[in-house]
């Protein structure tokens, strides 16, 4: 249309006199997108971004479109990125495709404009109707952006998070009956309680079996009573944030035994310079 014609010509002519440049993706890009992605993720709350080689893996894929990824650049150097996606229309039909908000590092951030502008005008040229994106508050300016840019609310995800800067709970709290996952014994039952918890596929279950060997692990810990895993948690240190660790798959029946868990699993986080639980 006009107006996206018109709109990118602005875009062009700012991005100009900014100094910035701008790219759809060209192989390569993997390891500085991993890059900048990972600096701008410490400064969240919670901190993730794609590896490279599983960027390169998701790129090399058949239905891949290439100008669905915006880069920017300053002087040569990627400081800044956007990806979007096509997606399945629903009922009402309209084609709909789905937006990250950009990753920019600082002192760039005038970019992030320039990114969103000429996703918005590719999407557009495409025939994209309806622009669907996923905002937290604990990914930077995310909620902030989505008000700037006339995105309207749809509905709230259930996924409460709680932050508890790590301290030292043993004193007084009995952990003698924690002890650390065999997965020659726990596995089945510990898999059990995933599912259940969860409400996981065969297929998904398959996948944590191997994340759970992953180095980022530095605790995966279990109380079993007559044969039965009473209580179970895995303490998984941020990749990015090393001083972050997830909290996964808490499980209890009864709460003697999630303090048992708690305490045992902040005594191993500090020893490993954890300081915050998510």
């Amino acid at each position: 249309s006009q107006y996206v014609r018109n709109a990118y010509k602005c875009v062009r002519k700012w991005l100009l006199m900014s100094g910035y440049e701008l790219n759809r993706f060209h192989k390569g890009f993997e390891d500085d997108q991993e890059r900048v992605g990972k600096e701008v993720a410490k400064t969240w709350i919670y901190a993730h971004q794609t590896d490279a080689e599983r960027l390169k893996e998701i790129y090399s894929k058949p239905d891949f479109d290439p100008e669905t990824r915006h880069y920017s650049f300053k002087e040569g150097k990627m400081v800044g990125f956007l990806t979007t996606k096509i997606i399945e229309p629903k009922e009402d039909g309209k084609k709909r495709a789905s937006l990250a908000f950009p990753s920019v590092l600082s002192s760039h951030e005038e970019s992030v404009g320039l990114l969103y502008e000429k996703a918005i005008s590719v999407l557009r040229d495409k025939g994209v109707e309806i622009v669907e994106t996923l905002a937290s508050p604990l990914c930077g300016e995310q909620i902030e952006l989505a008000q700037q840019y006339g995105f309207t609310h749809k509905e709230d995800i259930n996924n409460i998070v709680y932050i508890q800067k790590v301290k030292k709970l043993e004193n007084g709290i009995k952990v003698t009956n924690v002890r650390n996952f065999d997965s020659s014994k726990d596995m089945d039952k510990w898999l059990a309680i995933v599912k259940k918890l969860d409400n996981r596929t065969d297929e998904q279950l398959e996948q944590i079996k191997g994340e759970i060997k992953d180095e980022g692990v530095i605790a995966h810990l279990v109380i079993e009573d007559n044969d039965e895993i009473v209580g179970t948690v895995l303490v998984f240190r941020n990749p990015i944030k090393k001083e972050s660790a997830n909290l996964a798959v808490p499980y209890a029946t009864e709460e003697k035994y999630f303090k048992q868990l708690i305490a045992k699993a902040s005594t191993i986080a500090l020893e490993n310079g954890v300081e915050e639980f998510l």
